[in-house]
């Protein structure tokens, strides 16, 4: 069998490369160097995507579920119909929110303040979870 590097692999070689070989050439030219370390995080995006996407989804769909009452099952289905169902119960859950005008400290804005904190661990993790 060939070996094939994971995904993951492929784009932690390719961050370092852009921030390694490429910005120090381009580093006085700000367009460039600005659309690298754009580049090179939309990278760090993509990679924490694929490491902790999925769980990170499926927990949010549990805490959607006790914001809205709906009910769902995110380990049977696949990547893109979890991500539509999460879409749709967090809809459902804003509209609750609003419905209800929830307020800060409750258990309901626990729960939103926790699904942030998990979109926070995929496109921004340096904000941390407090």
């Amino acid at each position: 069998m060939q070996y094939r590097p994971e995904h993951i692999d492929l784009i932690d070689a390719i961050q370092e490369f852009l921030i390694k070989e490429v910005l120090p050439f381009v580093k006085d030219q700000d367009a460039l160097a600005y659309k690298t370390l754009v580049s090179w995080n939309m990278l760090g995006v993509v990679s924490r995507e694929l490491r902790h996407g999925r769980a990170l989804l499926e927990e949010d769909l549990v805490l959607l579920t006790k914001l809205t009452g709906r009910e769902t099952e995110p380990a049977a289905v696949s990547d893109r119909e979890l991500w539509q169902n999460a879409q749709a119960l967090a809809k459902d859950a804003a509209q609750k929110i609003r419905k209800d005008k929830t307020m800060p400290g409750g258990h309901k804005w626990q729960l939103a303040k926790d699904i942030l904190k998990h979109n926070l661990q995929i496109s921004n993790p340096r904000y941390g979870a407090d």
